[in-house]
């Protein structure tokens, strides 16, 4: 690739990055500090803001996750020796249909952490090459779960999504885009991998929440709002 397309592809990468992180923002905070104005919005209404921002269609060839990952250790390794996977992210168009999303095939985020540099970087996985687009200091407070544990792709995560729920979900609002993230932080001490995924419907003010082990791909959470 000349490099115009990776120009664009890093900032691809960066806009997939700052959908997933609002996406779960959303997710994981209280509802009541959405608005500090006034009441608290409902629901719906909060997804409907959360879900303004959505990356654009991919021009690039995509691919799973883990033979995305397998690409990404290599500039990992070469980064840092020791380096290891955070976790690992995408972002799908909002006009991406059912069968789109099966695949499980997109453009991929990876961070890696150098316990000995105590720093993070986040590598990008586009047309087939892997290459670090930031990185910086990061402070690593919680253990990390060895990838090997890492059994369930991207496309069947979301087999597992479409067949409890996502596939009526997707067909009743139409339009929706599905963002994941798997990470390798155990922060919660439970010696679980999880993928976490959201389908989010804006127009309609709807959205469904799923995690699932990556490890033997069982579903631990499943929520739709409304």
């Amino acid at each position: 690739m000349n490099r115009l397309e990776w120009i664009l592809g890093i900032v691809l990468v960066l806009l997939l990055v700052v959908v997933a992180a609002l996406s779960l923002i959303f997710w994981l905070r209280p509802e009541t500090t959405v608005n500090l104005a006034g009441p608290a919005a409902n629901t719906g209404t909060v997804i409907a803001r959360q879900a303004a921002v959505v990356a654009p269609t991919s021009v690039y060839t995509g691919e799973t996750a883990l033979i995305a990952y397998a690409r990404a250790q290599g500039a990992a390794a070469a980064w840092q020796s020791d380096a290891r996977l955070l976790n690992v992210q995408a972002t799908w168009p909002q006009l991406a249909n059912a069968q789109e999303l099966r695949d499980g095939k997109t453009t991929w985020g990876f961070t890696f952490y150098s316990p000995t540099a105590q720093e993070i970087a986040v590598i990008s996985v586009v047309e087939e090459a892997a290459r670090i687009v930031s990185q910086g200091p990061h402070q690593q407070t919680a253990a990390l779960l060895n990838a090997t544990g890492w059994n369930l792709d991207s496309d069947q995560a979301i087999t597992r999504l479409l067949e409890a729920g996502g596939s009526q979900f997707v067909a009743e609002t139409g339009v929706s885009s599905l963002t994941m993230m798997l990470t390798m932080d155990d922060s919660e001490a439970n010696g679980r991998m999880e993928w976490q995924l959201n389908l989010i419907a804006p127009q309609h003010g709807r959205g469904l929440k799923m995690r699932i082990d990556a490890t033997n791909g069982e579903i631990l959470e499943n929520i739709t709002v409304p």
